[in-house]
């Protein structure tokens, strides 16, 4: 007798397309997915300039289970993008048009006046932004991926250098398209689908990142200008505060859940907000943020990256990060128990997750390597020397993997290293083959005493995975730019000045965190370099004070090592991670 199965019934009950009504009469469309029953029920929003349509089939949550067990799904386009009225000024617009969206969900009769707030990337700004600009009704926030701390740690500037990689790819790939099609008529349309294709090709030919391409003065389609122009900007311009909330972390008062890549260009930013909201917390009493961190790069949740397999259990659908978040959701929002320890993270190398009750955990302790004159990593310092590198701003160093948001073919990940460390203007230091693990959890840093016979100077550090079969892969990296060394990374405070040629400076380069165990028979290398391109603006080797440019030179610099000038890597270690 054949068996026949039952469809199984769809749990939105009604599907509406409405317009949100802002307070200077602008409307978003918004999608609301309603559960069955009489209702009314707590509220989950997401805002974004995607397009949220595609958040009912391919989003980041799976939307019809936060419907199925009883939650009003409200899926809103921002302002100037795709189905909503008005002009798109990317962060700077959130604020108001955040807290008025809450505001009028929680207002509907169909929510009982409780929102919580999800989403990635320009989907977790759109959450911080509403509840710092006056948002009563918003009671929990779940950012992944997210910027909305700072504009200056990852998202346009790193170490003082501009991510003009990032920027080129979200401004031309992701918001170019429908801002031209929004054009009022055919001829602007017309005019900037030409600049369009221009930015194209220059991207194709490397012209648009190349050494001095940031004031090259190309004609570019109207968002990309807006891009380069915040690159442009002073680091303590009030323009890289605009819809961040790097001063304002103190008036988050409630409960947040972090999600992270460790391949994600906001993976920095993420645990810096998370450090701080910790802290805050301890000081007030308040709820302390959870974190989850996967082996995920910024678009990518699948646990493969770059050729390597972290293994059966590294994806989100492993994980099931929606039921993650409704657990969260049911906690906060209905009172029901809060569950599992507060931070979740997958431990690369190991190849598993690891609960523990904060990041980095409290029995990680530093652990310091040593680069020396022959170019191995020890624990004590060394004879004195050092060891050079010509840096060509006419050819820098390619991007290879790594925490990036870049067009193809420069992909995230734990890319193999080998043939970029080929190079004769990158130079590694290593271990010898590891008698026993050593698994690192926490933060990452190098110091590097640099001699330099230009005028500034860019220091890239990886720190990569050795393996027995010589492939070396990144597990973490930064940068920082030497006229940059006393400028605070995340608030851009601080001034910026000229190397003096022949003096020898110590620079500390962020490589943020990582959680990756080095298994025996594998080396810990670290590579230093100065440059990568396109992931960050080609340096000249020359100093420029703010909003100018002077022409690029090949320079010389040299990595002192010993005693006297001690540079090493630095690392958060665990004995056994549980």
């Amino acid at each position: 007798m054949p068996v026949t199965s039952r469809p199984t019934p769809d749990p939105v009950a009604e599907r509406r397309e409405v317009t949100c009504p802002l307070r200077d009469g602008t409307r978003l469309r918004t999608l609301l997915l309603l559960p069955h029953g009489t209702g009314p029920w707590p509220a989950l929003l997401t805002r974004h300039p995607y397009d949220v349509t595609r958040e009912e089939d391919d989003g980041y949550l799976d939307v019809r289970r936060l419907v199925a067990v009883g939650y009003l799904v409200a899926l809103q386009d921002v302002r100037g993008r795709f189905g909503s009225e008005g002009v798109f000024d990317p962060c700077a617009q959130e604020g108001a048009d955040g807290a008025d969206a809450v505001a009028w969900l929680a207002a509907r009769p169909e929510c009982d006046g409780t929102v919580g707030m999800w989403g990635a990337s320009y989907a977790s700004d759109t959450q911080f932004a509403a509840l710092l600009g006056g948002a009563p009704a918003l009671r929990a926030l779940a950012p992944a991926m997210t910027p909305a701390l700072s504009a200056l740690d990852g998202f346009r500037f790193r170490g003082g250098v501009p991510e003009l990689g990032s920027t080129l790819a979200w401004t031309h790939h992701a918001i170019a398209p429908d801002a031209i099609t929004r054009l009022p008529s055919a001829r602007e349309r017309e005019a900037e689908r030409r600049r369009q294709e221009a930015t194209e090709r220059a991207i194709t030919t490397g012209e648009a990142y190349g050494a001095g391409a940031l004031h090259a003065g190309r004609d570019a389609e109207g968002i990309v200008r807006w891009g380069l122009d915040r690159l442009r900007e002073p680091l303590d311009s009030p323009r890289h505060r605009a819809g961040k909330i790097v001063d304002r972390t103190d008036a988050v008062g409630v409960p947040v859940l972090l999600t992270g890549g460790w391949f994600d260009v906001f993976l920095g930013p993420t645990l810096e907000l998370y450090r701080r909201l910790r802290r805050h917390a301890e000081d007030t009493g308040g709820p302390a943020p959870r974190l989850v961190v996967g082996p995920w790069t910024h678009d990518d949740f699948s646990g493969r990256a770059a050729g390597l397999d972290f293994g059966p259990h590294a994806s989100a659908g492993s994980v099931d990060l929606t039921a993650l978040h409704l657990r969260w959701f049911d906690a906060v929002l209905r009172g029901d128990a809060p569950g599992s320890p507060p931070v979740r993270v997958f431990l690369m190398g190991a190849d598993r997750w690891v609960e523990t009750a904060e990041f980095p955990p409290r029995d990680a302790r530093p652990f310091e390597l040593y680069l020396t004159p022959e170019g191995a990593l020890a624990p004590e310092p060394s004879r004195s020397g050092g060891r050079r590198l010509v840096s060509d701003p006419a050819s820098p160093v390619p991007t290879c993997g790594g925490a990036v948001l870049l067009f193809a073919p420069f992909g995230a990940g734990p890319a193999d290293q080998t043939a970029v460390e080929a190079r004769p203007d990158v130079v590694s230091w290593h271990t010898g083959p590891l008698e026993e693990p050593l698994t690192v959890m926490g933060a990452v840093r190098a110091v590097v005493h640099l001699v330099t016979t230009g005028t500034d100077a860019d220091v890239v550090v990886r720190l990569c995975d050795e393996h027995p079969d010589g492939t070396s892969r990144v597990v973490a990296d930064g940068v920082r730019r030497g006229s940059a060394r006393s400028v605070d990374p995340v608030t851009g405070r601080g001034g910026r000045g000229p190397l003096e040629p022949g003096r020898a400076y110590e620079i500390t380069v962020d490589l943020w965190s990582t959680a990756h165990t080095f298994l025996p028979g594998h080396r810990i290398r670290v590579d230093i370099a100065p440059s990568s391109s396109p992931r960050w603006d080609v340096g000249t080797n020359t100093y420029a004070p703010e909003g100018e440019f002077t022409p690029p030179v090949t320079a010389e610099h040299t990595i002192l090592q010993g005693a006297a000038r001690p540079s090493r890597l630095l690392l958060d270690v665990v004995a056994s991670p549980v």
